[in-house]
């Protein structure tokens, strides 16, 4: 089955066994959105692909932040020592402790991290959230800026409504068309059109503005460390430094952002949305992307997102072929 424009469809002994709605938005540096494919208008959660906007506020109070604490406090980290060790370093510098993080618990998405948990019979901290690093940050965003540590992760907190009017102002939308859930890790989540994201991350692409300084930061910090953004076999750290001037981020429920400095169309934001949530169908959208904009895709790429799909034996069983035609402005 050849998919339509906007599916991705896995197949297995030639026949059709799923098939995924996608939805992209671009936008060039000035702002302007110039291609997508489905809905550019679809309301959605970026989930944590949000959180390089959520990092600005950090950036901006703690401009002489190491590289490594500000990409952390970007990350959706898998729970390394690693990883734990940024983490520790960024909350020791608004005194706080993993007590004060309000994030929760689950054990790490590192196999081997979490293998080593099970062999010492210790048990996962609030240190090995994937989003420990961002309410670290939030935590020092507060302090510098003379905000309580207290309810830092509740709607009404200074901080929240200032990360609101951040994903307002660079999504290019009045704040009433951000709309507010609350996450995974229980502080808000914001939901705005696809198009929006994209802005927001072609903001990050070509930052301009009084905010510009503090994107650019958050740029270099994510590009510089890959690592730390994701973790080990992990679609971000696997694919930025295959992609030069490339910084994105993921978010649940198969949301992914990606700011492009280097294009033959220019800097661009590009956010895309898997409708039905299937994350495994996101790789494959993201090259498809990149191919559409004349990103030359290697075979250390492709080999992100395999054409076929093998079970457990090695044995090829089915194949997948992601499809993304964009219409341009």
């Amino acid at each position: 089955m050849t998919p339509q424009p906007g599916q991705v469809v896995f197949t297995r002994g030639g026949v059709p066994e799923s098939i995924h709605t996608v939805h992209v938005a671009m936008v060039d540096g000035a702002g302007e959105v110039v291609a997508w494919c489905g809905d550019a208008d679809l309301v959605t959660f970026p989930r944590s692909s949000s959180k390089p906007v959520q990092a600005l506020p950090l950036a901006l109070a703690v401009p002489e932040l190491p590289g490594d604490e500000l990409a952390i406090a970007c990350a959706s980290h898998a729970g390394t020592p690693q990883h734990l060790a940024v983490v520790e370093r960024l909350l020791s510098r608004s005194g706080s402790t993993e007590a004060d993080l309000r994030c929760g618990t689950h054990p790490p998405f590192d196999p081997e991290a979490a293998a080593a948990l099970i062999r010492w019979d210790a048990a996962p901290t609030p240190l090995h959230h994937n989003c420990s690093g961002k309410h670290a940050g939030m935590l020092l965003a507060c302090v510098r800026n003379g905000w309580p540590r207290e309810g830092y992760a509740e709607h009404g907190h200074p901080l929240q409504v200032r990360i609101r009017e951040l994903h307002a102002d660079l999504g290019g939308v009045g704040l009433e068309a951000v709309r507010v859930g609350t996450d995974g890790c229980s502080v808000p989540a914001f939901a705005l059109p696809l198009h929006a994201s994209a802005r927001m991350f072609a903001r990050l692409a070509a930052p301009r503005g009084e905010l510009a300084p503090a994107l650019e930061r958050v740029f270099s910090a994510m590009t510089a460390h890959p690592f730390l953004v994701a973790g080990r076999g992990r679609l971000d750290t696997m694919l930025m430094p295959l992609v030069p001037g490339l910084a994105a981020k993921m978010g649940a429920e198969a949301f992914y952002g990606m700011a492009l400095r280097d294009t033959p169309h220019g800097p661009l934001g590009v956010a895309f949305k898997v409708a039905d949530g299937g994350e495994r169908a996101r790789p494959h959208v993201a090259l498809a992307v990149l191919e559409a904009l004349g990103v030359s895709v290697t075979p250390e790429m492709r080999a992100l997102a395999p054409a076929t799909l093998q079970n457990w034996t090695g044995r090829e069983v089915g194949g997948v072929e992601a499809r993304v035609e964009l219409s341009w402005a």
